[in-house]
Parts: C-alpha cells; sequence; structure tokens
C-alpha cells in the first residue's frame, strides 16, 4: 500500500489567539502545547533579544551630538620663563543639519517595526508547523485505528473458521487465506505504529517536549466553511498578511534610508564660546610707577571669543550613498508591486484546491465509503450462505480499506488546502 501524505497544516487562526492571550502552558490542548513551543523556541528568543537590539538603537538614534568644554593654560616657569601665563575656557556646541536626527529616528523605529514583523511571521509558522505535527500523529493514530479493527474483524472471523475447518464444515485452504490475510493487516499495522512513533517523536522535537512530559489529548479537529466569498478573501489577505507588511515596511526603509543620505550629505555646523585671560612681563625691562619708582613691566588681558565652524562638502561628496539607497528602496518597491500582483493568484488557487478538496472529500464519503461497507456487509451474508468464495470477501475487504484509506487521504487534502488559504489570507476563515 502506497505510502501516505504528510498531514499538512489546519486552523490557522488558532494560533493568533494563543499569540494574543496570556495565559498559563496547559500541553493537554493544542493551544497549550503551541503556546509550550512558542515560549521554548530559542529562534523566537533570538528575535526577541534582536527587537531589544533595535529598539536600544532607536533610543540611540535620538541622542543629539555632546556639547564638549575645553580648558587650556599657558606658563613659561617650567621652561625658565616665568613672566608669561595664559588661560582659557571653551563651550562647543555641535549642531546637526535639519533633518539628519529627525530621519534617523524614523528610519531606526522602521527597524523595529521590521523586527516584530518577522517575530510575528515566525511565531505564525512555528505554530503551523507545530499543528501540522500534531495532526500528523492524529493521521497516523487513525490509520492504526482502522487497522486495528480490520486485524481484529480477521481474527475474529479466522478463530471461526478454524473452528468450522475442525469440524468439517469449511475447507482449510479459507483458514490459510484468512492467516495471510491476517499476517499481511498485521504487517501493516506495524508499520503504521512506527510511523506514530515517529510523528509523536517530530511533535516532541517541534515544541521542546521531553520525553518524560505528556504529548497533548489529541482529536481531530472539526474544518468549518468559509462563508467569504473569494473577492472577500482577497481583500482580507491584502490587510493581514505578514510578508506583504514586510515589504511594505523595507519599502519606507529604503526610502528613509534615501532620505537621510540626503540630510548627511548637508555639513553639521559648530558653534563656540571661549574666554581667554593672558598676563605678560617683560624681562630686563623696567617703568616707572606714578610716585617714580621704577618697576617690572607686567599686563594682562580678559578676552572673550565666540566661533563658527562648518566643513565645506556638498551633496556631491555623499552622492554615492544617496544612489545605493535609492536602489535599495527601488527594489523593495518592485518586490512588494509583485508580491501584490501574485497574491490574487495564489489566494484564487488555494481557494479552488479547497472547495475541490471538499467535493472529493463528500463524494468519497457518500457514495465510496458508505456504499463499501455495505457491498461487504452483503458479500459476507452470500459467503455465509454458500453463494460465494472467501476471496471474494477478502478482495473486497481490501479495496475498502483501499477506500477508507484515500477517504483518510481527501480529510487531509481538505485540511491542507484550508490550512494553505488561511495561511494565504493571514489568518481565521469565519
Amino acid at each position: 500500500m502506497k505510502r501516505k501524505r504528510v498531514l499538512p497544516l489546519c486552523v490557522g487562526a488558532l494560533f493568533a489567539c494563543v499569540l494574543a492571550r496570556p495565559q498559563a502552558n496547559d500541553q493537554t490542548t493544542l493551544e497549550g502545547l503551541i503556546r509550550t513551543g512558542l515560549d521554548r523556541n530559542r529562534e523566537l528568543l533570538a528575535l526577541r533579544q534582536r527587537e531589544m537590539q533595535a529598539r536600544g538603537l532607536a533610543r540611540q538614534a535620538g541622542v543629539r551630538p555632546a556639547r564638549t568644554i575645553e580648558v587650556d593654560g599657558l606658563s613659561g616657569s617650567p621652561l625658565g620663563s616665568s613672566g608669561d601665563q595664559e588661560f582659557s575656557a571653551a563651550f562647543v556646541q555641535p549642531v546637526e543639519a535639519p533633518g539628519k536626527r529627525k530621519n534617523r529616528v524614523y528610519l531606526a523605529n522602521l527597524a523595529i517595526a521590521l523586527v516584530e514583523a518577522e517575530f510575528d511571521e515566525r511565531s505564525i509558522q512555528i505554530a503551523y508547523e507545530i499543528e501540522n505535527g500534531y495532526l500528523l500523529v492524529i493521521y497516523e493514530r487513525e490509520r492504526v485505528a482502522i487497522l486495528n479493527r480490520i486485524s481484529d474483524s480477521l481474527r475474529e472471523s479466522l478463530r471461526l473458521t478454524e473452528a468450522r475447518v475442525r469440524e468439517g464444515d469449511a475447507a482449510p485452504l479459507e483458514a490459510q487465506l484468512l492467516g495471510v490475510e491476517q499476517s499481511r493487516t498485521d504487517a501493516q499495522r506495524a508499520d503504521a505504529a512506527g510511523r506514530l512513533v515517529s510523528a509523536e517523536v517530530e511533535l516532541r522535537r517541534l515544541t521542546g517536549l521531553a520525553a518524560n512530559e505528556p504529548l497533548p489529548v489529541i482529536s481531530p479537529p472539526t474544518a468549518g466553511r468559509s462563508a467569504l466569498s473569494l473577492a472577500q478573501l482577497v481583500t482580507r489577505a491584502f490587510e493581514k498578511r505578514t510578508d506583504l507588511r514586510t515589504a511594505r515596511l523595507l519599502e519606507e526603509q529604503g526610502e528613509a534610508e534615501t532620505a537621510l543620505a540626503k540630510s548627511n550629505a548637508h555639513p553639521d555646523v559648530t558653534l563656540s564660546g571661549r574666554y581667554t585671560y593672558l598676563r605678560e612681563s617683560f624681562e630686563n625691562t623696567l617703568g616707572l610707577t606714578a610716585s617714580g619708582a621704577a618697576r617690572p613691566i607686567r599686563d594682562q588681558f580678559n578676552a572673550l571669543s565666540v566661533g563658527i565652524s562648518v566643513p565645506l562638502v556638498t551633496e556631491h561628496r555623499n552622492r554615492g550613498a544617496i544612489e545605493a539607497a535609492a536602489a535599495a528602496a527601488a527594489s523593495a518597491r518592485l518586490r512588494r508591486e509583485h508580491l501584490e500582483s501574485t497574491i490574487p493568484l495564489e489566494v484564487r488557487s488555494a481557494y479552488e484546491r479547497w472547495t475541490a478538496a471538499q467535493r472529493t472529500r463528500d463524494l468519497l464519503r457518500d457514495g465510496v465509503v458508505g456504499q463499501g461497507n455495505r457491498n461487504l456487509a452483503i458479500l459476507r451474508e452470500a459467503y455465509q450462505l454458500g453463494q460465494l468464495r472467501l476471496i471474494d470477501v477478502l478482495n473486497e475487504q481490501r479495496r475498502l480499506i483501499e477506500n477508507e484509506f484515500t477517504y483518510l487521504d481527501a480529510r487531509v487534502q481538505v485540511a491542507r488546502s484550508l490550512a494553505d488559504l488561511e495561511r494565504l489570507t493571514g489568518g481565521l476563515l469565519p
């Protein structure tokens, strides 16, 4: 029997509830299991640290240039010229060109928004992976249950047939045919049980559960029908898609980088104010006081000066950075336009797959599996009456098993297509 496909994603809106509503971890439910996996995922923890880093850089981006205080002193005494002394103190204030700080802060805030969008997108992806593993366990358990039911039925038939053989009411070949079919079913069940164990281990890996921690109580999800039209689904996708939000933020980031590069081309101005005290004396030179006495000639000055410093730069000096930022903005805009053009097609394709999968599931349920069970019951009665061979009953039973697995696959396909539609439209469908 062919190997069944992996059970896909389903019920995406549950994750939005998990992310939005704080609560204690409860690993007995799918919601609690998803929250446990998100809390323990180190990739998400790393993204949280990146968000903190971006917030710190945003605060730093708003810091204005630091003021400077300068103090100078001059004396000739250490070199034998004791007559001259000078002291000065200055206050220097850099002034950024208009727009630099504003553009820098805006760009830093965009970086925070990008990290948050990445965190949301990765959280939803991880949550879908966890539910995928959860539903894979459901799928494998249902396979094991079907094979257990078939095996139990065959075992009971084999027991009754062996009793009939001993009494001479049935040929030994019938018991042998049932024994072969029993062994075949047991082999299939052993294979399914091995895949079930593998699926449970994978679920533990996705959620970070240790080997001694219990798995949740697993039951099949119920998937409802969406009341939204295709046009409403497309509108919903444009409003809620995380990748589209990221593309728009990247476009804004490119434009902000271009504006910052242009503002960086404008020179900053440095303002300064300085106080200077100077005392001078002339060696071997004497002057006269008012009374006519001789004394050394000394003089002192107090001066206050102001200044302005402007670098002689032009926008041409920063042209390379401006061109690079403009190219990045254009690239982001093209990616956003491409995404907006493909979203309607992606949603329509997923919508058509979902509706087709539902029709296939309903046809298999009503026209194949149900009728197959009734056919098998009739063939068994005919065999009991001696109108059919045992091989005819066994062949019909094999067809029924194949049909049940085909129906199980159809249910899987409904879950997959619904999950794809929810993923492409950004959340749970009403």
